[in-house]
């Protein structure tokens, strides 16, 4: 992306943000993958909107890209499946194994067979390995920690974690809500008729 790109995005996302379109926002941030907003993403996964974060998340790394990526991917499925368990809806966690966590059986076949397990117990934190799960809002914080990590130790976020400045904000508000006719020493000089 040239600078000059890069910039007229930062200052339609600054003016976005200033104009509280928050949504809109975030669409322009995961679509350019221009600044990734680590807040946004925390109060996703701590209010347990998963596949939200995974899909905000594909806008900046892709699951195979590295591996912290890999391991950003699967700490979401398996933070989801787990409270599918929790929920004792277990069509939910079969869907959450089948469709997203045997993307991982690849990196680790004994995952997928210990996922699978987890469904026939009647309470999963009967595993050695989850002896120590707890609640699950307590349980996202601990995942959200892991994800921080993997986040600022991923070269896919590099330079991305910086906010845009607001150094042109003010012009995009003058051509967004100023004068359009073409009467302003900015605007005059460029038209839409297709002459010049």
């Amino acid at each position: 992306m040239s600078p000059l790109h890069k910039d007229l995005l930062s200052t339609i996302l600054q003016f976005l943000k200033y104009e509280n379109l928050q949504d809109t926002a975030h669409a322009l941030e995961r679509e350019t993958g221009i600044f990734f907003d680590a807040k946004h993403f925390e109060i996703m996964v701590l209010g347990g909107k998963f596949d939200e974060a995974e899909k905000y998340i594909s806008g900046f790394t892709d699951m195979h890209e590295n591996l912290d990526s890999t391991r950003i991917f699967f700490e979401l499925r398996k933070q989801k499946f787990l409270e599918a368990l929790d929920r004792k809806d277990r069509p939910k966690a079969l869907d959450v194994l089948t469709k997203e966590l045997q993307d991982f059986s690849r990196y680790n076949e004994r995952l997928f067979r210990d996922a699978t397990k987890l469904l026939t117990m009647d309470d999963f934190r009967k595993h050695r390995t989850l002896r120590s799960y707890g609640d699950p809002k307590i349980e996202r914080i601990h995942v959200m920690n892991a994800l921080k990590t993997f986040i600022s130790d991923n070269p896919a976020f590099k330079g991305k974690m910086d906010p845009p400045t607001g150094r042109n904000a003010s012009l995009l508000r003058l051509l967004v809500r100023g004068d359009l006719d073409g009467s302003t020493s900015m605007t005059r000089d460029f038209t839409f008729s297709g002459r010049s």
